[in-house]
């Protein structure tokens, strides 16, 4: 879950790396460093602590024009100066740094140590640096990258590696296996990262290694090898992203410019391609690259993700059996290859992933394929693994979420959902007509965002009146119970206030031991089927004189009368709601973390991409 960048062109490597480490301190931020060949020798400068730590800390750095940069989320060993990448190997001849986690790193550890070589830190990664050298000392009449590719043979484990040689101060290798690595080409200059967005700003022309791959960077040229040395045929393609994506411009935090760029995330998600075909009042996917008698065969659809894409699948899975009439669920990806799952063949699975990295995910999805299960991907990220390894899929076009945690990437995956539901749904159940007023709410949701966030004012001042409790209970129904999910775990992760979501016709199974006047409710309760079962809900809390929040849609006066605080946002469709609730909940913990003052984009011990199980 670490970040890592490298350099080779014409401009100071220090300032390029430092932007670089910046532009993915979202990625890990525990500790960062940098390393670059100045006079035949390696230097490195790392400092525990996040990259403005390491940037105070830099002494004047020399025009170097090659170099790598590391930000650490800690695995193995604690958050230390000595932990921190770069690593270098015994005698300074190899500079390393690393994501992943290498799983034989004890026994190779005790046969370097046998061999006379001095550990300096706790990590795994470390091993690789010394190993580097081992066969660069055993071996010297072959080159580097002959040094690299016998290291990487050892290894087993995931990584993204990159090795900078003090003998050649203009060579750079990298080498993929299971964690994210892309080379960006710019002018008479390349990038080696975890992420594009360690270069988006210089250029978005950018190549994705597939694993058990290497790259050789030397002075404005790059070949891709496999690790049996044989050349890859790989050019850079344009991506989508821009610079200005990933600026914060008027914003005070990425998170809450993220959630105003909601609306046109939106509208990215449903117009891009022409997704959206209102004559035949459907929907068109052709990335999924199955004929439409494929897509009337499927009995069954499987989503696995984690976090965020998990409530996100939840909201999918709704949404396909209320309106597609298809039996559907949402699977923890953690769990779900360690249970022997059962694949057939007239199931459609679904890996649904931000960053198109998630390690669980990715796991699960190759113990599909193994089994012979189709999958296909929901991601953010073009070229990212998952987007790779599934033979089809939809990108929900998103752009950069620079904040660790997720807010227009999850209504991108819900629009997704929405577009797979309308598809399926036309071809089973769904008449012209109906197909037509779900294509018409869904191009009125972007504007009725808008009309939601112009509520900002309010709920920071909610924020306020709620900032003093610790607890938090929030309660939906139905579709609305995923969104209360992932409304209580922004809260809890970006402002470090416990916080639970529950189903509300779960309430008296136990959640309400926990009602009181201590602990707040944020009910979401919209008109539908179960507005009034939501609101016996409401009243059981209040009979506890626990305080209420209702998020809402309604007018209803029973509802204004009972609870202590409502937030109303626009009237749609019941099952597009949650489009428009997710917004208050989203704007409600990013209000709270800024008044308890908390890295609001970069919460204690989590990271954007979960790249390590």
């Amino acid at each position: 879950m670490c970040g890592i960048v490298g350099y080779m062109g014409p401009r100071k490597a220090t300032d390029v790396l430092l932007q670089g480490l910046k532009m993915l301190e979202y990625r890990g931020y525990d500790s960062s460093g940098m390393a670059y060949v100045w006079r035949n020798q390696i230097k490195v400068h790392k400092k525990e602590g996040k990259v403005a730590s390491l940037e105070a800390s830099l002494p004047e750095t020399p025009s170097a024009h090659c170099g790598l940069a590391h930000t650490r989320w800690a695995t193995h060993g604690k958050v230390t100066d000595a932990n921190a990448h770069p690593h270098l190997s015994a005698s300074g001849r190899v500079a390393i740094v690393h994501n992943g986690i290498i799983d034989n790193y004890h026994a190779l550890k005790a046969e370097l140590l046998g061999k006379g070589y001095a550990f300096k830190s706790e990590t795994d990664s470390e091993v690789i640096a010394h190993l580097i050298e081992d066969n660069l000392k055993s071996y010297p009449a072959e080159a580097p990258e002959d040094a690299v590719r016998r290291t990487l043979g050892r290894l087993v484990g995931t990584y993204g590696i990159i090795a900078l040689f003090q003998d050649e101060p203009e060579l750079l290798i990298g080498a993929k296996n299971g964690s994210p690595l892309v080379v960006g080409q710019g002018n008479d200059e390349i990038y080696l990262a975890s992420d594009p967005a360690a270069f988006i700003g210089a250029t978005r022309n950018a190549a994705f290694l597939e694993d058990r791959e290497m790259v050789i960077i030397r002075k404005n040229e790059w070949i891709t090898k496999t690790l049996q040395n044989e050349v890859v045929a790989r050019e850079a393609e344009a991506l989508s992203w821009s610079a200005e994506s990933a600026v914060l411009g008027e914003f005070p935090h990425y998170f809450v410019k993220e959630i105003f760029e909601e609306p046109e995330a939106l509208r990215r998600a449903l117009g891009h391609g022409g997704r959206l075909l209102g004559d035949f009042g459907t929907a068109k996917l052709g990335g999924l690259n199955l004929e439409s008698r494929d897509l009337l065969d499927i009995k069954r659809v499987v989503f696995v993700a984690m976090g965020s894409a998990l409530y996100a699948a939840q909201v999918g899975a709704y949404l396909l059996e209320t309106v597609a009439r298809i039996p559907a669920s949402a699977e923890d990806a953690s769990e779900f290859r360690y249970r022997n799952p059962i694949v057939d063949k007239d199931t459609l699975y679904f890996a649904v992933s931000q960053s198109g990295e998630t390690a669980d995910t990715i796991q699960a999805v190759q113990e599909l394929q193994q089994r012979g299960g189709r999958v296909l991907g929901v991601v953010n990220a073009v070229g990212s693994t998952i987007a790779r390894l599934c033979k089809g899929g939809v990108y929900i076009h998103a752009g950069p979420e620079i904040s660790v945690t997720s807010s227009k990437a999850f209504l991108g995956q819900m629009a997704v959902m929405a577009l797979l539901t309308l598809l399926l749904g036309r071809m089973r159940i769904l008449s012209l007509a109906r197909g037509r007023e779900i294509i018409e709410s869904l191009l009125a949701l972007p504007g009725l965002m808008e009309v939601a966030l112009q509520q900002s004012p309010t709920i920071h001042n909610l924020a306020k009146k709620y900032l003093k409790y610790k607890n938090f209970l929030y309660m939906g129904r139905g579709i609305q119970y995923p969104v209360a999910l992932e409304g209580a775990l922004k809260l809890k992760e970006i402002s470090y206030v416990h916080a639970e979501g529950f189903s509300s016709g779960g309430l008296k199974h136990g959640p309400l031991a926990l009602v009181g006047p201590e602990t707040p409710s944020v009910f979401l309760i919209t008109e539908g089927d179960s507005f009034d079962k939501v609101l016996s809900n409401i009243q059981e809390v209040k009979a506890r004189r626990g305080p209420v929040i209702a998020v809402t849609n309604s007018d209803d006066p029973r509802l204004a009368s009972l609870v202590d605080d409502v937030v109303r946002v626009p009237k749609t469709e019941e099952l597009l709601a949650p489009f428009l609730t997710l917004i208050p909940l989203q704007l409600f913990a990013y209000y709270t973390a800024v008044e308890l003052g908390v890295d609001v984009d970069r919460p204690r011990n989590l990271a954007k991409s979960v790249t390590t199980e």
